[in-house]
C-alpha cells in the first residue's frame, strides 16, 4: 500500500523557457513533473524543470528507482535530458518510457540529441543503470509496478504524443500536457495553419471514436494535468497546432467529473498577470456551473499530497 503521494512541479511552461522579471511567479522552464511514491520516483516530462529536480536530489537522504515518462520528442518535452543527473550517478536505477516518432526508434531520439555538434556528452557517458521502454502500440499501454499502474494513450498533437495515467490505490493522476481537445473542433471543418480543411465521414467517426477514448481516460481522476495554453482569442488564430484554449479545458474536466484540475503548459508570452486572469476565468466557468471541481494554475515549486 502507498502511503502518501508527493507531486512536484519543476516546470510548467510550453515551448520555451521563458525567463522574464514578469513571469517569476508561475516559473520560467518547460515541463516536468515529480510524483514521488515510496519505493520509486516518477518524473512526467524532461524540459528544462528536470535540472531543477536533480539538483533537489542531491540534497535528499535517501535514494530510489526513478521512472522517467516522456510524452514525446519535442524540445520541451526533452531538452532536460542531458542535464538529467541522476543519470550521471553509478548505482541509480531509471527507466524511460516514450514512444517512437515514425521509423525513428524512441531510443535513437534520446541518444541523437547527445551527439557533436549539439551536445559535448554522449547518452554513453551516463554512469546509472539505464533501461529504455519503449511505447509502439496504438493501443493503450501500461506498466504495473508493485502497488501502482501507469497507462498511456495517444492523444491529438503533432507528432506521435502521450499521455499518461498513475494508478495508485484509489487515487488516479492523469498528466497530458500537450492536447488539442476534439470537443473544440467544428463537425465539418477545421481551420488547420489558416487552410480549410474538410473531413470526411471516415475522419470524423475517427474524431468520435477519439474524444470517447479521452473522456473514458480521464473519468473521475483526482488529479488532471492538461495543457490550457491559449487564451479562446488566441486559439481561434492557432486551431491545429496540438494545444487547447482554457475554456475547453475546464468544461471537458467538467465533463470527466475531475476533482482537481491544474491548468499547465503555459505559453511563453504569458506574463504572471494574465496566467492569474486565465486561472480567475477558470475558475468563474466552475463556478458558473455550479460545480465544486478544483482549478489550480500549476507553478514551480507547487506541492500537492494526496
Amino acid at each position: 500500500m502507498i502511503n502518501t503521494i508527493e507531486i512536484t512541479f519543476w516546470g510548467v511552461r510550453g515551448s520555451i523557457p521563458a525567463n522574464n522579471k514578469n513571469r517569476q511567479k508561475y516559473g520560467t522552464n518547460t515541463s516536468c513533473v515529480e510524483v514521488n511514491l515510496n519505493e520509486y520516483i516518477i518524473i512526467l516530462d524532461a524540459g528544462t524543470g528536470i535540472y531543477n529536480f536533480g539538483l533537489d536530489y542531491l540534497k535528499r537522504d535517501y535514494r530510489k528507482d526513478i521512472i522517467v515518462c516522456i510524452t514525446h520528442s519535442h524540445w520541451d518535452h526533452i531538452q532536460g535530458l542531458p542535464f538529467f543527473i541522476p543519470a550521471y550517478l553509478p548505482q541509480q536505477n531509471i527507466t524511460i518510457i516514450g514512444c517512437n516518432q515514425g521509423m525513428v526508434e524512441f531510443k535513437d531520439i534520446l541518444k541523437n540529441q547527445m551527439v557533436a555538434p549539439y551536445f559535448p556528452v554522449e547518452i554513453e557517458n551516463w554512469k546509472a543503470n539505464i533501461a529504455i521502454n519503449t511505447i509502439n502500440s496504438y493501443n493503450n499501454f501500461e506498466i504495473k509496478l508493485n502497488n501502482f499502474k501507469i497507462e498511456a494513450m495517444y492523444v491529438e498533437h503533432p507528432g506521435m504524443t502521450l499521455g499518461y495515467k498513475l494508478l495508485f490505490d484509489n487515487k488516479i493522476i492523469i498528466y497530458i500536457p500537450d492536447n488539442e481537445l476534439f470537443a473544440n473542433f467544428p463537425r465539418d471543418k477545421i481551420y488547420k495553419h489558416n487552410e480549410i480543411y474538410n473531413f470526411d465521414d471516415m475522419e470524423l467517426i475517427f474524431i468520435e471514436e477519439q474524444k470517447s477514448k479521452f473522456f473514458g481516460f480521464i473519468n473521475e481522476a483526482d488529479i488532471l494535468i492538461h495543457d490550457a495554453q491559449y487564451t479562446p482569442v488566441e486559439y481561434k488564430k492557432r486551431i491545429g497546432w496540438g494545444h487547447s484554449c482554457f475554456e475547453d479545458t475546464v468544461k471537458s474536466s467538467l465533463y470527466g467529473n475531475i476533482k482537481h484540475l491544474i491548468l499547465f503548459h503555459h505559453d511563453p508570452a504569458h506574463s504572471d498577470n494574465e496566467l492569474n486572469d486565465i486561472l480567475k476565468k477558470s475558475r468563474e466557468i466552475v463556478r458558473n456551473e455550479k460545480k465544486k471541481m478544483k482549478v489550480s494554475a500549476a507553478f514551480e515549486g507547487l506541492k500537492i499530497i494526496l
